[in-house]
């Protein structure tokens, strides 16, 4: 199946900026079955993702990749790495999500739209689902976790930090990484990278990206800790249709997730709040970006025959 990719940049209204870059793969000799949008996570950008585009446009799905402000080809100054905009930006990123989700829908009205979250990026699809699920057949949420504990007192750090200092890059990237890095200290080939993925060539992919590893300013913190917040609440699903169907994947080794804990718990709680379809995977030993691990085919197999069901 031969594939169109076409890139642009994109804007609620005309006059305004930053332009967000995206990319459309919609497949050429075959109908469109239904539309895919995927939303990346925090310090890489959607270029990572063209290969998964691919996959699923190879499919019969179209699909939209992007950068989020502050990310990739969306950065138009240096300042601007790593930041999104000084007031409600958890509100610009989930926006953003919804402005995509909406252009890829107006190309393709007919056919059923899912969306695709990872890491900051399925926080990000929690909220949106939270305002829009309704437009939705069903939602893949992949490197997600549960509550958090101290998440209140990040809030009001980073909130205080965003009032006086939005561009400053923070201490907190290094602590970040540290953190997430603390269970995988054995490794033989342990880097700043390892809690990424156990696959090395991914790590090292990452690692040599210069659009990757981008640092957060005390802005970008604030957004994604208020975002995880709305993200993770008890009632965070409260909005969204009990029979839109959810399917959580992760990886069991993932630090994001609680090492399987988060996920399990976030599962638990939609089911008890008697959601209709709630399916979960998680990959044993797999870290946390399933979809860049070794075994990516399988990953994408089953997130391609989960959404064959709801044709």
């Amino acid at each position: 199946m031969t594939i169109s990719q076409k890139s642009g940049y994109l804007s609620k209204n005309p006059d305004d900026q930053p332009k967000l870059f995206y990319t459309t793969f919609t497949p050429d000799t075959a109908p469109v079955k239904a539309t895919l949008l995927i939303v990346h996570g925090m310090q890489e950008h959607s270029g990572r993702y063209a290969a998964i585009a691919d996959y699923f446009a190879g499919h019969g799905l179209a699909v939209l990749t992007y950068d989020h402000l502050g990310h990739g080809k969306s950065v138009k100054e240096k300042k601007d790495i790593g930041f999104f905009q000084k007031n409600k930006p958890d509100e610009r990123l989930i926006n953003d999500a919804i402005m995509m989700s909406s252009h890829l829908i107006e190309k393709h009205p007919d056919v059923p739209h899912f969306i695709l979250g990872h890491s900051m990026g399925s926080f990000i699809t929690r909220c949106v689902l939270q305002k829009i699920g309704n437009q939705f057949a069903g939602a893949v949420i992949t490197g997600t976790g549960g509550s958090l504990t101290g998440l209140s007192l990040l809030n009001a750090y980073f909130s205080l930090t965003n009032t006086i200092a939005p561009h400053s890059k923070t201490f907190f990237n290094a602590l970040f990484n540290t953190v997430n890095n603390s269970h995988f200290k054995k490794d033989t080939d342990f880097s700043d990278t390892s809690w990424l993925s156990l696959n090395p060539a991914n790590r090292n992919a990452f690692s040599e990206d210069p659009l990757c590893g981008v640092p957060f300013t005390n802005n970008a913190f604030y957004a994604l800790f208020n975002i995880y917040k709305k993200a993770t609440a008890r009632n965070w699903a409260d909005t969204i249709p009990k029979s839109l169907p959810l399917l959580l994947i992760s990886g069991q080794n993932d630090p994001i997730g609680n090492f399987g804990k988060g996920v399990i718990e976030t599962v638990t709680h939609l089911k008890d709040d008697r959601f209709e379809e709630v399916s979960v995977k998680l990959y044993p030993d797999m870290r946390h970006e399933i979809l860049n691990e070794e075994i990516r085919e399988e990953v994408l197999n089953e997130i391609y025959q989960w959404i064959s069901k709801k044709l």
